[in-house]
């Protein structure tokens, strides 16, 4: 600021200045402090400064939802948790997945009107508000009515779990930072009470009972539905699911907030034998040479495969949700009757949950005689899907180094990266000018980052896979949509930085606003105010984003980073 007397004044944002719903009332908090769960819940484990009340009057919301109708869907991102106040819910196996009411949301697209009319307004001026501090009500999505679903559970097309008063769900999507596994449908007229993630946070944080509670639903549930949605268990009954959902072990390994040690290591490893370091120092899961002690799955984060060769540890590849591991050792020492050494090693990049699952269950489950034709084929399926990782020969190297690369800077965690052709793109920058239509004057990204040879991956927002931004966001600010992009509302954030601070790719800005005259905001004491800033994927206009669409050069594409086939296909054009 170099004239704070030509500044707008105004009081630095709290966390409770927006409220999740400001509809709720003190009559609201009396209902909720007396149901399951809050009313043994004690208020001295709170702060003064963090009231249990608090919490509840600006953490959560109370929902109603008509009998049949749709909660959440199965695929969808969520920041909340739910209580259930009173009525039923049906919970929908992972395998109902293809009833018509089952369907990923996409993304709610502007009307042309509203775009031309934003468009028309802009601003010519960067980062301006044209109200701050303003209370703006939090609307939550509306979902359809099923009228058939007593229907389609009676005729067992649809496979349910209940429940009731007192139940919790969502816990798992929240915590994992997933997307749902199951929908969610009303069986008749019900309340909720939704908390989002900052709440659940803070109460877990204080009240033990609550969190062992939270903890064992997201280990047992999500477990049991997580074995439900893999293809290699998906031909086997419901009770044989259970019964390995008893037998499988839930590990975690690393960090849960892994951003903050990736961050200073990478800035530390320059060289070969620095990288080497660092997968040395990653948590082994299951080591090269070890004979495997059971099927490893994972459920959340990622897994580094790694080989020892020439002295050195060289990246192979890379585990994500829904990957196994070892499999083939397993079934070969079945087979042959005689013990097959893991051929690679995993480690957790960052923070990963894994399932182990005992071989002698797969063995009398999976690999026996005995089992139906369709277990067989599930068998044979995961066998040809999940190549080892030692006939890696066929993979090009420039796979292997892009791979290799990408592992390296945690990059696979990128979902919608921003990947730019060096040779191609001639610095006209019109994705900067396009990007700075879109969002009244205020281009969100940079370009500029790491490259790999003649591809650079832009600091511009990935809508991570892992997106760690979120963990200590205090008001919620930076969320996922139901689609999985992490967007920032602006009306909501206070200008802590925390997001811009976790952010392991240094893809988030703050930024000074101003008002509609162009002054700076700023508080009382003359600091200006600030707010993250970030690409939204044009989240507001329609089509591409504004970027990928004003580039004449084929020079540029946001991509998956996981999909390294459709990668090395666009590299190879």
């Amino acid at each position: 600021m170099n004239d704070n007397l030509h500044s707008s004044v105004i009081n630095r944002p709290q966390r409770w200045d927006q409220p999740f719903d400001s509809t709720m009332s003190a009559e609201s908090v009396v209902k909720v402090l007396s149901a399951p769960h809050f009313c043994s819940m004690s208020r001295n484990n709170f702060p003064d400064t963090l009231k249990l009340t608090g919490i509840i009057r600006n953490d959560c919301r109370i929902r109603t939802f008509d009998k049949n109708q749709v909660v959440i869907r199965a695929g969808e991102y969520v920041n909340s948790a739910f209580l259930l106040l009173s009525g039923e819910v049906a919970m929908l196996s992972p395998s109902d997945s293809h009833l018509d009411f089952i369907k990923p949301t996409v993304s709610d697209m502007p009307s042309t009107l509203s775009v031309l009319w934003g468009w028309l307004r802009r601003s010519h001026l960067p980062e301006v508000r044209r109200r701050v501090g303003e209370i703006t009500k939090n609307a939550p999505l509306s979902y359809p009515i099923v009228n058939n679903i007593s229907d389609m559970i009676d005729r067992g097309d649809a496979t349910i779990s209940r429940l009731v008063t007192g139940d919790i769900f969502g816990e798992s999507a929240v915590l994992g930072r997933s997307e749902m596994t199951n929908t969610i449908v009303a069986l008749d007229n019900v309340e909720l009470l939704e908390i989002r993630w900052q709440g659940l946070r803070d109460i877990r944080k204080r009240e033990e009972g609550f969190r062992e509670y939270i903890d064992h639903l997201y280990r047992e549930r999500g477990l049991y539905y997580h074995l439900l949605s893999l293809p290699l268990f998906s031909k086997l009954p419901a009770n044989k699911i259970h019964e390995l959902a008893t037998l499988a072990l839930f590990e975690v390994h690393g960090e849960f907030e892994w951003q903050k040690e990736f961050k200073s290591v990478s800035k530390q490893a320059k060289t070969e034998e620095d990288y080497n370091k660092v997968i040395q120092s990653e948590p082994v899961i299951a080591l090269e040479g070890d004979y495997p002690d059971g099927l490893l799955l994972v459920r959340n984060g990622f897994g580094r495969i790694s080989r020892y060769i020439n002295f050195g540890h060289y990246t192979m590849g890379y585990l994500s949700r829904g990957d196994m591991f070892g499999l083939e050792e397993i079934y070969e020492t079945w087979k042959n009757g005689k013990g097959a050494a893991l051929n690679c090693s995993i480690r957790a990049l960052g923070y990963t949950d894994v399932i182990r699952i005992p071989t002698s269950w797969l063995e009398i489950n999976i690999f026996s005689e005995s089992a139906s034709q369709g277990v067989k084929q599930s068998l044979q399926d995961a066998l040809k899907n999940n190549i080892s990782i030692s006939s890696q020969s066929k993979v090009k190297p420039i796979d292997r180094k892009l791979t290799e690369f990408l592992v390296e800077n945690r990059l696979i965690n990128g979902s919608k990266s921003m990947v730019i052709d060096l040779e191609r793109c001639v610095r006209c920058d019109d994705c900067v000018s396009a990007c700075a239509d879109a969002h009244d004057n205020n281009p969100r990204f940079n370009r500029h980052g790491k490259s790999f040879g003649r591809y650079m991956i832009a600091n511009a927002c990935m809508h991570c896979e892992d997106p760690v931004c979120m963990i200590g966001c205090p008001t919620g600010a930076i969320h996922r949509s139901p689609d999985g992009v992490v967007k920032i509302n602006d009306d909501t954030c206070i200008g802590c930085s925390t997001c811009a601070n976790n952010c392991p790719y240094d893809n988030i800005r703050m930024v000074e606003i101003r008002d509609e005259s162009g002054k700076v905001y700023c508080d009382p004491n003359g600091k200006a105010i600030v707010k993250a800033s970030k690409c939204d994927l044009c989240a507001e206009t329609t089509g591409k984003p504004a970027c990928e669409r004003a580039c004449s050069h084929d020079a540029l594409t946001r991509i998956d980073l996981k999909d390294i086939s459709s990668l090395s296909h666009w590299v190879d054009r």
